[in-house]
C-alpha cells in the first residue's frame, strides 16, 4: 500500500510548523488580552468605574447604525453644585461623593442599560430596547431617589442633590435627537460643577476640613434661628412690556469668614438638620418686610416667589402663618415654587395639604427647573399648578430640538389655561430674548435682564428706574 501525505509518520519539520503556529497563536492572544484591558482600562472612569464620556459616544453611534427601528433612551443624572460640596468639605470628600452616586446608580441599573460618567458631575445611562417610556421614567425616579441620599464621609454627613432629565429617539429624527442632547448637556452643564481653578477657590477648598464642616452647619443653623438670612431679588420681567412682574428670591447666609453659602447647600443642609420650614417661613417673613417697602414706590408690584423643598407641606405652622399673611396683606400674591424633592413629598404624602395650600386666597403653586424628569412625569399629572419655570440649562439649550420641543409644550399647557404661566430662567442673550418671543412666551428672568440684588439696591432700582427696562433695551450680561 502505498504512503500518502496524509498518513505518512510525523516528521521534525511538522513539530517546528506546529510550534511556529502556536506561539503565533498565543502572542496574537496575549497581544489581543493587552488591548482589551487597555481599551476597558481607557473607556473606565477610575474614580466612580463608570464608562467614559468616549465610551459613552462611541456606544451612542455604534448604536445609530445598529439599532435603527430600537428605542432607545438616555437618562442623565447631574451631581448638583459639586463646586461647592468641594468647597466646603475638600476635593476629597466631593470625589467620595462622586463615587457613592455612581455606586447608587450602578446598584440600579438593569442588564439592557450602561452607565457612564459624561463629565466632572454628570452621568449618563443608555437603556436600548425601551418597551416603555413610562418604565424608563419609573426607572429613573428610583435611581434619582436613590441617589439624592446623604453620603457618609469621614467628615460627617454630607447633602446629595441630583437632577434627572431623559431623551428618547424617535422615529423622525432617529438617534440625532440623542446625540444633539449629548452635545447640548455637556456644553450646558453648569460651571458650579467644574473643579476650581482660581487661586482663592483653590486655597478655600485646601482650607476646609472636618472644623469648617462643622463650624457652616453650626453659622446656618444659628441664621435659621435668629432669623439673620438675606434675601436676594431676581426681577422676572414681560419681554413684551418690558416691565417687571413679579421677583423670584435667592436666600443669602454668610459664614463667619464672609464666604457666602450657595442656596442649594443652604436649603439641602437646611433640610438635613431638619429646620427647612423655620428657613421658609423666615424668608417668607423677610419677603413680607421687603414686599411693603418695594410697593412704596411701586404699588403695582406685589407678587413674590418663594423656593420650597416639601418639609413646608406637612407643617401646620407653615400653613396658618401663610392663611394669616394672605388675610393681613391681601393685596401681595406668593408664588410657591416646588423642587424636585418637594414633587416627591407631594406626589406620595400630603396631597390634602398641597390642596389646601392651592386652596388660599392669593397663593399660586408653581414648578421650577422645569423640563425635568419630574416636571414632565409627576408634576402636571397631580398637582394644581399655577405656573413653571424652565429650568436654566433647558433655556440655554433653546437652539436644541428637544429643549425647543419641551418649552413649546410648556406653553401649548399655558395657553390651554389662562390662569397658567410660564417663566424662561436663564436668559442671558438677546437671541434668546428672540426666541421666547418667536413661540409666544412673554416672562423671563436672568442676567441679561438684571441680576439679583438685596433689598437696599433694588429699592434704589425702584426708585430711579420704575419697574421698566432701560429704554436701550436689556444689557449684555457681563
Amino acid at each position: 500500500m502505498e504512503r500518502s501525505i496524509w498518513n505518512r509518520p510525523f516528521m521534525s519539520i511538522d513539530e517546528t510548523i506546529l510550534s511556529t503556529c502556536g506561539g503565533v497563536l498565543a502572542e496574537s492572544l496575549r497581544v489581543n488580552k493587552e488591548v482589551t484591558l487597555l481599551r476597558t482600562e481607557a473607556e473606565t472612569d477610575t474614580l466612580t468605574e463608570a464608562l467614559t464620556y468616549r465610551a459613552f459616544i462611541g456606544h451612542l453611534k455604534s448604536l445609530q447604525t445598529e439599532n435603527v427601528h430600537n428605542l432607545v433612551a438616555v437618562v442623565y443624572f447631574g451631581v448638583e453644585h459639586l463646586r461647592t460640596v468641594n468647597e466646603h468639605y475638600g476635593r476629597k470628600i466631593g470625589n467620595a461623593v462622586l463615587r457613592s452616586v455612581g455606586m447608587r446608580l450602578s446598584h440600579l441599573l438593569p442588564e439592557n442599560a450602561t452607565l457612564s460618567r459624561v463629565n466632572g458631575a454628570e452621568f449618563a445611562m443608555i437603556v436600548t430596547d425601551v418597551t416603555s417610556t413610562s418604565d424608563v421614567e419609573e426607572l429613573a425616579t428610583r435611581m434619582r431617589n436613590l441617589a439624592v441620599m446623604p453620603v457618609y464621609t469621614e467628615e460627617g454627613e454630607v447633602s446629595v442633590d441630583v437632577s434627572s432629565s431623559i431623551s428618547f429617539s424617535n422615529a423622525t429624527d432617529g438617534f440625532a435627537v440623542l446625540l444633539a442632547d449629548a452635545s447640548a448637556h455637556i456644553y450646558e452643564s453648569e460651571s458650579s460643577n467644574l473643579p476650581a481653578v482660581d487661586g482663592t477657590t483653590a486655597m478655600l477648598a485646601a482650607q476646609n476640613g472636618s472644623d469648617d464642616y462643622v463650624n457652616v452647619s453650626d453659622v446656618l443653623r444659628h441664621a435659621i434661628e435668629d432669623n439673620t438670612i438675606s434675601v436676594l431679588y431676581q426681577p422676572i420681567f414681560d419681554v413684551n412690556t418690558k416691565r417687571i412682574t413679579s421677583l423670584d428670591t435667592i436666600v443669602r447666609v454668610h459664614d463667619e469668614k464672609g464666604r457666602t453659602l450657595a442656596p442649594y447647600f443652604v436649603t439641602a443642609e437646611a433640610h438635613r438638620l431638619n429646620m427647612s420650614v423655620q428657613l421658609t417661613l423666615d424668608v417668607l417673613e423677610t419677603c413680607v418686610k421687603d414686599m411693603t417697602a418695594f410697593r412704596k414706590v411701586a404699588p403695582e408690584l406685589d407678587i413674590v416667589d418663594i423656593c420650597m423643598n416639601g418639609s413646608e407641606l406637612g407643617a401646620s405652622v407653615f400653613h396658618e402663618r401663610l392663611e394669616q399673611l394672605t388675610h393681613e396683606q391681601p393685596q401681595l400674591s406668593f408664588g410657591l415654587q416646588l423642587g424636585s424633592h418637594a414633587i416627591h413629598v407631594a406626589h406620595d404624602e400630603v396631597d390634602d395639604e398641597v390642596a389646601d395650600l392651592a386652596a388660599l386666597p392669593n397663593v399660586e403653586l408653581g414648578l421650577t427647573n422645569a423640563g425635568t424628569t419630574y416636571s414632565e412625569v409627576a408634576a402636571f399629572a397631580h398637582l394644581p399648578l399655577d405656573f413653571a419655570r424652565f429650568d436654566k440649562t433647558v433655556v440655554r439649550a433653546f437652539r436644541m430640538p428637544r429643549a425647543k420641543q419641551i418649552m413649546q409644550r410648556m406653553l401649548e399647557i399655558s395657553r390651554d389655561n389662562d390662569a397658567f404661566h410660564v417663566v424662561f430662567d436663564g436668559v442671558e442673550t438677546l437671541d434668546q430674548v428672540e426666541f421666547i418671543r418667536s413661540i409666544g412666551g412673554t416672562l423671563a428672568e436672568g442676567t441679561l435682564l438684571s441680576n439679583a440684588m438685596n433689598a437696599n439696591e433694588f429699592l434704589m432700582r425702584l426708585e430711579t428706574m420704575g419697574t421698566s427696562l432701560p429704554e436701550a433695551g436689556p444689557r449684555q450680561a457681563e
